[in-house]
């Protein structure tokens, strides 16, 4: 069986989800085709698909970003009035530490680091959220390595408390799962799952050890 990206494979969940549920509180997972559903030539049963979907595509981790998106715009609506410059650039992100606070990352002057920190950990309604997504998304690969300790997917990929700020880049999410349709179902709260997953799988492949692979 020829392997398919792991984008390949989160849009034909989508797909299954328009067509199988009726409302926008069901998931993917419910629909009970998705048991056939192979990732990278090995198969996922209904109850771990159920699991990792729920946990890091569909649900989860997802749901947090999506309930971060409208805090991050704001801030950056109020970075632009206040330093346009920082606002317009293109040469720094954030992610969030060990501590439970955000850092910031990339080609700027240690002042402005600095600077943006302080302001983006002052922000308590998206700090709050963000401090929630290491365990959760650590919980999701754990699920998708299931019991050999290998994962097809997200889950072969080393994941932990000290190195989750080096590879998973908040900003980075935030920017490319931006959308304009937030009424309707995949892109309530100007977030666009697809997108999401689609970024957060080009940062690990980019960013992360292949660890646990088969």
């Amino acid at each position: 069986m020829d392997v398919k990206p792991i984008t390949d494979e989160v849009k034909i969940l989508a797909a299954a989800h328009v067509q199988n549920t009726s409302h926008d509180d069901l998931y993917i997972i419910n629909d009970p085709n998705v048991g056939e559903m192979t990732l990278e030539s090995h198969t996922y049963d209904p109850e771990r698909l159920n699991k990792v979907s729920q946990t890091l595509y569909f649900g989860g981790v997802a749901d947090l970003f999506r309930g971060m998106q409208t805090h991050y715009q704001s801030f950056m609506s109020e970075l632009k009035n206040t330093d346009p410059k920082l606002a317009e650039s293109t040469g720094w992100g954030f992610s969030i530490d060990e501590k439970g606070e955000f850092i910031v990352n990339g080609t700027l002057s240690n002042e402005s680091k600095s600077y943006l920190e302080e302001k983006l950990n002052a922000n308590e309604d998206l700090l709050e959220l963000a401090k929630q997504v290491p365990a959760l998304f650590m919980q999701g690969l754990a699920y998708d390595r299931g019991a050999d300790g290998k994962g097809p997917a997200w889950g072969k990929f080393d994941v932990n408390t000290d190195n989750f700020k080096d590879i998973i880049d908040f900003k980075e999410v935030f920017d490319a799962s931006y959308s304009s349709m937030e009424d309707i179902s995949f892109f309530k709260g100007n977030f666009d799952v697809l997108k999401y997953a689609q970024n957060v799988g080009e940062q690990l492949h980019n960013k992360a050890e292949a660890k646990f692979g088969y």
